[in-house]
């Protein structure tokens, strides 16, 4: 069998790269920098167009904007970025509330963070999605072990904010995500991916001091994982609504295939 050489594979890998860049791309950050302005225009106060250069911050949101431009699907955006946008605003809130993390204004949740949430959730969208064909069939056995063993270890980081009924709640879904039906090759990509993100989330955010985590680690590494075991529950959720989506169309056109009229037969001839 010949093998593969390390030219060619990096010139197919390139390939695929530039193959998810198109026309929507030009669509996609166009709405991506009008909801950067929107989010300038309310929190003013986020950007300092004063403060030295920062290379970590303006290297992760480089790479998220330009992830974001790649493999556009309008549809399958718009859930995923709303799931995120929901299930930030949740975890932000569980945490905060919980005292597992603060913010240096001290608001629980910060609105300001939320939209960061719907950018972060597509960019690991968009890097599972490169990374899943990579992936082997072992992938699929291994992914639920590992993701059911980082929820054990992340409710132990966790216990201190025990028994808040928010943290109780968060542990129940943390069990309930890895064993509920989905593609064990993806959510093995979107915890790799997620996670990778989050290293450079969580270094920026705890080295500013932008939050605090209860251990005052910077970061913690149970913190850089989460950003991968959320990227599953996001998908868990979009894929449920997905599926909602899929039948209401499926529904709808079988009515309007029973209310269009019929073709009247052809008179037969004398």
């Amino acid at each position: 069998m010949p093998r593969t050489s390390a030219h060619g594979t990096l010139g197919a890998v390139l390939k695929r790269l530039l193959d998810g860049y198109d026309r929507r791309s030009l669509a996609s950050l166009g709405v991506l920098f009008g909801g950067y302005f929107l989010v300038w225009l309310r929190f003013p106060w986020l950007v300092d167009l004063h403060a030295p250069f920062d290379p970590l911050l303006v290297l992760t949101w480089g790479f998220m904007t330009a992830a974001l431009a790649w493999g556009v699907s309008p549809r399958r955006d718009v859930v995923r970025a709303l799931v995120g946008l929901a299930g930030g605003l949740c975890i932000e809130g569980w945490g905060t509330i919980a005292k597992l993390w603060t913010y240096w204004t001290h608001e629980r949740p910060p609105l300001w963070i939320i939209p960061a949430w719907a950018v972060a959730g597509l960019a690991i969208d968009r890097i599972a999605r490169f990374l899943r064909p990579s992936l082997g069939p072992a992938s699929e056995r291994m992914a639920t072990p590992i993701l059911l063993a980082f929820a054990a270890w992340f409710a132990w980081f966790a216990r201190g904010s025990l028994p808040h009924p928010a943290t109780l709640a968060a542990f129940g879904a943390m069990v309930a995500v890895p064993l509920l039906p989905g593609n064990r090759r993806e959510d093995l990509a979107l915890f790799v991916g997620g996670s990778a993100l989050g290293i450079c989330l969580e270094t920026w955010g705890t080295t500013h001091y932008v939050w605090v985590y209860v251990t005052k680690e910077t970061p913690p590494l149970e913190a850089v994982l989460a950003h991968g075991f959320a990227a599953v529950a996001f998908q868990r959720a979009a894929g449920l609504i997905d599926r909602a989506l899929d039948a209401m169309a499926a529904r709808h056109k079988n009515e309007a295939s029973k209310t269009r009229p019929r073709a009247s037969a052809p008179a037969a001839a004398d």
